[in-house]
């Protein structure tokens, strides 16, 4: 005998995982019978967004540490060098000088700096620097363009320290009307071969301008220039760039009267207490160019871009940083992590680890490719007892996830939004049942994440059979 059911989910259970579907009587069986169920056809329409709150991969949390950076400190080399204890001031004890006369250098070196001193003429012996790290009026160091230059060598290997902050000063000791610019040149360099230009924060804050009057032997300065410099350079060099012809008499009259540096430690800033920050993505069928642009959207703020790469079809996140940072100052975006607690959004954005650190300027490469199908497959699985058990070994994709009982069928769910998905029992695969009796079937709905699919709308026709051994 064949009892045939017609059901339409959204009649009793609309909103529901599940269809229980209710007899009106018993189907009961003899000792020489059994039962068996098959599921003659099945539609839906494919309404289910693939980026939901229900799958859990729609939220993106932000571990935020901001940053309050610290003030740079003066790098002394003035006590590294001299003795500063006495009315006039002399070389420390410890200090030597030596001279490069093929080179014309005079090398000053202390216990943690070693001072180069380039000059159009070294004789050996002459002292020909002087103490511009002191900075006092008298103080006038030929600092001609192309002729001269200083390079400050840090001899101590552990000093993790980076220049960040400059000042110096130009004393102009001759009668000369015409206007006259001098810009400070910085240099950083790890061998004292190759060397690299630090670039200046704000543009022209190193220039130094003297007008066109007839004044002499007073000094401009420039305190506390900005650079935009995080690297640990062993060596940095001065030189000078002028609006005079180098080969002017009036050249000589623009000597060096102070240079004074400011260093970073290697970590210049401390950390403020984390915070979290849920970036919810709004509910919706998206593709990958608006899933990233939407993500994007929600992150500038952040500084935070995704990009796709159209090759690998990988994503890449950028914590994007611009170092125009002048203390004093706090980052609230300081230290960001990026959280993805669910397996489904790990699996969107191709990423295995759950915690990933994004480091400034520096790509995170997603471990696979992009992939937005949250779930392949649709599957119907029934409380009622299988003699022939079925069996499954899917992975879980978030909270949700739980057991399954037994399979009735699983249909590919993977087609274009809002179609009708069909399933027809062309095999005609049916079920034996160990059941004796029925009162009612359970009928619940799965994605292959093992979580329960809360669909809106169903037909399903099946058909319960009793056969007699």
């Amino acid at each position: 005998m064949k009892y045939s059911f017609y059901i339409d989910k959204e009649t009793n259970h609309k909103y529901d995982s599940f269809i229980d579907v209710k007899l009106d009587h018993p189907i009961c069986i003899y000792d020489d019978e059994y039962i068996k169920i098959k599921i003659i056809d099945c539609l839906y329409l494919n309404n289910l967004y693939n980026v939901s709150g229900l799958l859990q991969n729609n939220i993106i949390n932000l571990l935020i540490t901001p940053y309050t950076y610290v003030e740079p400190t003066l790098i002394d080399i003035l006590n590294d060098i001299y003795d500063t204890s006495q009315p006039v001031i002399t070389y420390n004890t410890s200090t030597t000088l030596t001279y490069d006369t093929d080179n014309d250098i005079q090398f000053i070196t202390g216990t943690n700096y070693k001072v180069h001193y380039k000059d159009d003429q070294i004789l050996d012996g002459v002292d020909e620097f002087q103490n511009v790290f002191y900075g006092i009026t008298p103080i006038e160091l030929k600092f001609k363009e192309f002729d001269n230059y200083i390079i400050i060598e840090k001899l101590d290997e552990n000093d993790t320290n980076y220049l960040r902050q400059v000042s110096y000063g130009i004393k102009k000791i001759i009668v000369h009307t015409e206007e006259v610019t001098k810009r400070l040149v910085i240099q950083g360099s790890h061998d004292n071969i190759t060397y690299t230009n630090i670039p200046i924060m704000t543009t022209d804050s190193e220039l130094i301008t003297f007008p066109n009057d007839n004044s002499q032997n007073y000094i401009l300065e420039k305190l506390r220039i900005d650079l935009v410099n995080r690297i640990n350079y062993k060596y940095y060099k001065f030189s000078i760039n002028s609006s005079l012809d180098q080969n002017s008499v009036d050249s000589q009259g623009y000597r060096l009267n102070m240079l004074k540096l400011y260093s970073w430690p290697e970590i210049p800033y401390t950390t403020g207490v984390e915070l979290t920050k849920n970036i919810v993505i709004p509910d919706g069928f998206y593709k990958a160019t608006n899933y990233i642009s939407k993500i994007n959207e929600l992150l500038s703020s952040y500084n935070i871009t995704f990009a796709l790469d159209s090759i690998s079809n990988k994503i890449s996140i950028t914590k994007n940083f611009v170092d125009n940072i002048k203390y004093p100052y706090t980052d609230a975006n300081g230290g960001i992590s990026l959280n993805l607690d669910t397996a489904n959004i790990r699996h969107n954005i191709g990423i295995i680890s759950n915690t990933n650190i994004l480091e400034p300027n520096i790509p995170l490469i997603a471990d696979t490719n992009i992939d937005l199908i949250n779930f392949k497959k649709i599957i119907l699985t029934t409380n009622l007892d299988f003699q022939n058990k079925t069996h499954n070994e899917f992975i879980g994709g978030n909270t949700e996830e739980t057991g399954i009982g037994n399979i009735l069928f699983w249909i590919n769910n993977d087609y274009a939004p809002y179609t009708c998905i069909k399933y027809v029992n062309n095999e005609d695969v049916s079920y034996r049942i160990n059941n004796n009796q029925i009162n009612n079937i359970r009928f619940d709905i799965y994605n292959e994440k093992r979580q329960k699919l809360p669909l809106d709308n169903m037909l399903i026709h099946f058909e319960i059979e009793k056969i007699r051994l």
